[in-house]
């Protein structure tokens, strides 16, 4: 006999030798459960009753119309609402100057597009951002605040268009080559 078939057979016997405990319906009382649990007797749980919370309805951050604009810059993307208001941009939940840590040139970005409007007090800005870095973020949330003006009033393109506001930056990290360690480098030539 293989230690295989050995090992096998042991498994076999020591499933047979050890004792099942017995499986009684869920309890239906508090004084069921107590006895079963003096007396050893394994219970099936008790069905758990699915809780619904209600869902709360969030206040709506504008008053009046809001106008969308998706921006994008190299691997960061930017769902902007735009509407009527007293200037606040909220980024991902917090102020916008708060989540790009009060870096003067990113803050001076985003308010550009609102800036050539002329609506840097008039308009409330609403945004989820997400991937690449802050920067990158940055440059998404500007094409997404000047496509968001944009959709709300049609007649200020020529203004957006001739700042680069409504150019999506083409710009992105180079993919990796096989046979290189990054897009273009390549390894170490060693002569000896």
């Amino acid at each position: 006999m293989t230690a295989e078939k050995k090992k096998a057979a042991r498994a076999t016997e020591k499933k047979k030798a050890a004792p099942r405990k017995k499986k009684v319906a869920a309890p239906e009382t508090a004084i069921e459960a107590v006895e079963a649990v003096e007396s050893g007797v394994q219970q099936k749980a008790a069905p758990v009753a699915k809780v619904s919370r209600p869902r709360v309805k969030k206040a709506s951050f504008f008053t009046g119309n809001k106008y969308y604009g998706t921006g994008r810059r190299k691997e960061a993307v930017a769902k902007v609402w735009i509407g009527p208001g007293s200037g606040r941009i909220v980024v991902n939940g917090r102020d916008f100057g708060e989540y790009f840590c009060h870096r003067k040139l990113l803050e001076f970005q985003v308010f550009r597009p609102l800036i050539v409007a002329g609506g840097q007090n008039l308009y409330d800005v609403q945004a989820s951002v997400y991937g690449g870095g802050v920067p990158g973020q940055a440059g998404a949330l500007v094409l997404g605040i000047a496509r968001g003006l944009l959709a709300m009033n049609p007649e200020i393109k020529v203004k957006l268009k001739r700042e680069g506001l409504l150019t999506r930056d083409p710009r992105m990290k180079e993919r990796k080559k096989y046979g290189l360690k990054r897009a273009r480098r390549a390894f170490q030539y060693t002569k000896r």
